[in-house]
């Protein structure tokens, strides 16, 4: 019977006369990983990572293919170590429709060579616009191609309280097949050995929902051959090195297509008008086409000349469990107090779109006051960063918006915002 990865590693290191830390400083592999690999508690490493160490034993030519086989032979050939339903990726969406641009972006970077850091992708966009949706997706798509697996944790960002760095990790790190009791208690050396694990697993990673870049931070691979994918209403500016993927509403023949593959082949004309009204956005097309499918009784223009009433167009917008208004409501509610009267008065803007004097025009505050509360909306995804410093609503964020306002301000101070924007 022939030897493993394992074994060969050790026979040729003490035939070198080499420590695990002699060898983890002349390969470029860390010591730890080593004794993993001597000890068989690891998949076989990636071929960059076997010709590192048989470069740094000095193996003869004539041993190094038996070496370079070994690995082969030992290393997994499809799916993960996750015990099952651990990090387990949600079902696909069986209409998904339109995306390919993002789709091929997405595989674009997955199929990049190696390089010092494993590649991360962030998908950021508005509360509705098919983040998660999009991430899953693709990797449903490219998950094949990941010996490691496919891991999924959604961190629950725009939760009072969202996962903690430690837990997610401690989630990760049990789905890579670690005890309980081999997961080391402090966060910092939990980051470590989920680093260490993705240094030799091909695992893609969907981290969901963010809530902010300290939160992920401790998730950041290093190098190896994973790629992670995180969704988040934040843009997540602070982090470095990452790959940016912005999410804006469909195009229009995309989002036709996606209503009709929910309602079927129906008033192509009001189907129009529908898309318009939802703004194209994923979340309410998806609301819209499930309403009329619960009420069979329905017309798609019947639905049409509801929804063309502005003022009840977001009560419109339920179907179930799903409501647009409240989607928007949890961005709505990691606001500052000035960010949040900001949102509020600027829905009342006379302009599709308006810059920073506009926005100091309807509220008092102090001219740096108002750029901060503006960089924190567009952060949060509640305004679009228009041209040559200009802002825009999405047309269903401007309704939610004059709903805050007609709520949360007295009628004298919806008063004075009128007559400053007159």
């Amino acid at each position: 019977m022939s030897d493993t990865f394992g074994q060969l590693l050790r026979t040729h290191r003490h035939t070198a006369g080499l420590t695990m830390e002699q060898l983890a400083e002349r390969s470029g592999v860390s010591a730890r990983a080593i004794s993993d690999m001597e000890r068989e508690r690891s998949v076989a490493p990636q071929r960059r990572t076997v010709q590192a160490l048989a470069e740094a034993l000095a193996l003869p030519e004539a041993q190094q293919p038996a070496f370079l086989a070994a690995a082969r032979a030992g290393r997994p050939r499809k799916t993960s170590t996750a015990p099952p339903g651990s990090c387990a990726l949600p079902r696909p969406i069986p209409d998904f429709t339109g995306r390919g641009g993002e789709l091929a972006q997405l595989s674009r970077v997955a199929a990049q060579p190696a390089s010092p850091v494993a590649p991360v992708m962030t998908i950021s966009g508005t509360a509705g616009a098919g983040k998660t949706t999009l991430a899953v997706q693709a990797a449903h798509a490219l998950g094949a191609g990941f010996t490691g697996g496919t891991l999924f944790v959604d961190l629950r960002g725009m939760d009072a309280r969202p996962v903690g760095a430690a837990e997610a990790l401690a989630r990760l790190l049990s789905a890579l097949g670690r005890r309980d009791d081999e997961i080391p208690a402090d966060e910092a050396d939990r980051a470590g050995t989920y680093r260490e694990l993705l240094h030799h697993r091909q695992v893609l990673v969907v981290l969901d929902n963010v809530a902010d870049e300290s939160q992920v931070r401790p998730l950041l691979p290093g190098p190896g051959p994973s790629l992670t994918i995180m969704t988040s209403r934040r843009l997540l500016a602070g982090l470095e090195g990452v790959h940016r993927l912005n999410l804006a509403q469909l195009p229009v023949g995309d989002a036709a297509t996606l209503l009709q593959r929910i309602i079927g082949d129906r008033e192509p004309g009001a189907v129009r008008e529908v898309v318009e009204l939802c703004g194209r956005l994923p979340l309410a097309l998806r609301i819209a086409g499930n309403r009329l499918m619960s009420r069979p009784q329905w017309t798609v223009r019947h639905l049409a000349d509801r929804l063309s009433d502005e003022r009840r167009r977001l009560d419109q917008l339920i179907a179930g469990d799903l409501r647009i208004a409240a989607a928007f409501s949890l961005s709505y509610t990691q606001l500052s107090p000035q960010a949040r009267r900001l949102f509020r008065r600027l829905s009342l803007a006379p302009v599709q779109d308006f810059d920073a004097r506009l926005a100091e025009s309807l509220d008092p505050a102090d001219p740096a006051v108002i750029e901060d509360a503006l960089d924190e909306l567009v952060e949060l995804s509640l305004l679009q960063a228009h041209v040559d410093g200009r802002y825009r609503f999405h047309n269903l964020i401007r309704l939610f918006a004059r709903g805050r306002l007609s709520e949360e301000e007295s009628a004298a101070g919806r008063d004075a915002v009128v007559s400053a924007v007159a």
